[in-house]
């Protein structure tokens, strides 16, 4: 008995071992993505741009340390509760910026478990959209109020949904080509897991949408 128990902790220490390579790789892909933009932009940077900058890879950290914190307690299987995933990534990106800037709603009764690779790029995703529409939403200044939701299915289907009530996108602006470093990594991570990026946009807000199908998985 003894000998099968200090099997099965080697076995869950690799498998912790490998999620973590796995994970910080993929962050790593993510500041490398940063850079380039940075280098191809070309221009120097006031020091509360650089704050700024320091801010986003800041949160992206902390998402994949929360995605990491979620599965040393979960205890359904290998999967990560979404809901409070969400629930995390939402009060952490809201202490970000001056207070009072973001008024937060977050529906979590979503209870559904999503494989772990999907949480960290679905977290990324969310953190960018939050940060956008914290720094975006309202050019004069008032707080964004922003309402995040999600959907899971048994088949390991979910959605993700985040609105706010800024003053939508530029005129003529495409967010399926257009934005900047923000909008290519939203892109980038939701071609990497596989799912739908949806957009829908007007003068009273933004709503986005992370749909991730089972059987577009491969």
């Amino acid at each position: 008995m003894t000998i099968l128990i200090e099997h099965d902790a080697l076995e869950l220490k690799a498998e912790a071992d490998h999620r973590i390579a796995n994970n910080l790789a993929s962050l790593g892909s993510v500041v490398r993505l940063q850079r380039a933009g940075i280098a191809r932009g070309a221009h120097s940077y006031t020091t509360e741009q650089v704050c700024t900058l320091l801010d986003d890879i800041s949160a992206r950290v902390e998402v994949m340390a929360r995605l990491h914190k979620s599965l040393a307690t979960c205890t359904v299987g290998n999967g990560v509760n979404l809901g409070d995933f969400l629930h995390d990534i939402c009060e952490m990106i809201s202490t970000l910026g001056s207070a009072g800037s973001m008024e937060l709603t977050i529906d979590h009764s979503c209870e559904g478990y999503i494989e772990p690779r999907h949480a960290l790029h679905t977290g990324l995703i969310i953190a960018e959209l939050l940060t956008n529409a914290r720094k975006y939403a309202h050019p004069a200044g008032l707080p964004v109020k922003v309402d995040v939701r999600c959907e899971t299915k048994s088949d390991g289907s979910f959605m993700v949904q985040v609105t706010d009530d800024g003053i939508g996108f530029p005129e003529k602006f495409n967010p399926a080509t257009d934005g900047g470093l923000g909008f290519q990594l939203m892109r980038a991570l939701a071609n990497a897991l596989q799912a739908e990026l949806q957009f829908e946009h007007n003068s009273l807000g933004v709503c986005a949408r992370v749909i991730k199908s089972q059987y577009l998985d491969s």
